[in-house]
């Protein structure tokens, strides 16, 4: 019997994904609390979590490398996120985890260390069309980048806190991964890509990751018709080089909700969408974020090699 390709590549993902990372526990380290930390082993640009459940009213804390995080209430138990960035090097970082019971006094303190090791991201070599040089004039990509900066560095603070994050293209094909540097017709290394590239011809539904705020429904020079939705607690989620967007600033929509048609806007060689997403102002892997959901298998990939040009993003 011939096994389907695609039916091969997703078992290969899967595989691949399954390392996302350790996860420590602590449970319980007082009646009906308890403590999770995922992941405490980490490769530049990936995010994780802290949640403690248990009683509550808690006064929680949480240190990295002896700095606070900042501890919010989900609706059942405490949060607090971490982020490391692209270029992060390889090292050790203490945490400390305290709880403290406001009514009696007691208080439970957990220690740990999250390791980032060492990781080399893919290589991608990129063919772009003429018109979409002028798209790569350093000034005009800085200025982008700086409101874009602008926007990430709010922080808000919803009143439920939607937790675990969808694909925004159930079903879709990666075509280029997060964190991949690039090199354009030949020449020297330019950037890493900023986002995860899913295959989606035009005017194909693009939805949202999770609820939130629409903060920007934009027209950017790179990254074309653009929405940016807040989730609130130092999260973002990016949807580019849209057809059009269906949503607009202020809107609160749902997990799921259609935002925004898959276009090839900005600088993109071809219809597909580019979708980011920014903890505490940090670019991090998408699919790795969504990884944090117990269970989470990663969609299909289409190998380096075979991903056409008309569906690579050409932009960040």
């Amino acid at each position: 019997m011939k096994i389907p390709r695609v039916f091969l590549l997703l078992l290969g993902l899967v595989a691949g994904w399954l390392a996302l990372g350790d996860v420590a526990y602590a449970a319980p380290v007082a009646d009906s609390l308890s403590i999770e930390v995922t992941p405490t082993e980490l490769v530049p640009a990936q995010a994780g979590m802290v949640y403690v459940s248990g009683r509550h009213p808690l006064d929680v804390s949480v240190r990295l490398d002896y700095q606070p995080l900042d501890v919010f209430w989900t609706g059942d138990g405490y949060a607090a996120l971490f982020a490391f960035g692209h270029e992060e090097p390889p090292g050790e970082h203490p945490m400390t985890v305290e709880a403290v019971d406001p009514v009696t006094g007691e208080r439970q303190t957990y220690e740990t260390t999250i390791t980032v090791v060492e990781y080399s991201f893919t290589r991608e070599y990129v063919q772009v069309p003429y018109r979409l040089i002028p798209l790569f004039d350093p000034e005009l990509n800085q200025a982008e980048t700086d409101r874009l900066a602008a926007i990430f560095a709010n922080v808000t603070y919803p009143e439920r806190w939607e937790w675990p994050y969808m694909l925004p293209v159930p079903g879709g094909i990666i075509t280029s991964r997060f964190g991949n540097d690039r090199s354009y017709n030949g020449g020297e290394w330019y950037s890493f890509h900023t986002g995860t590239d899913f295959r989606r011809a035009s005017g194909e539904p693009v939805q949202a990751t999770a609820g939130g705020t629409v903060v920007l429904a934009d027209y950017l020079e790179v990254r074309g018709n653009a929405v940016i939705i807040d989730h609130g607690h130092g999260v973002f989620s990016l949807y580019a080089h849209l057809s059009e967007p269906q949503v607009a600033v202020g809107d609160m929509v749902q997990q799921g909700q259609t935002i925004g048609l898959a276009g090839a806007t900005g600088r993109s060689g071809g219809p597909h969408l580019h979708f980011e997403i920014i903890v505490n102002g940090t670019l991090v892997d998408p699919i790795r974020w969504l990884g944090l959901k117990p269970g989470f298998v990663p969609p299909a990939e289409l190998p380096a090699q075979q991903a056409e040009v008309s569906e690579t993003s050409v932009g960040e």
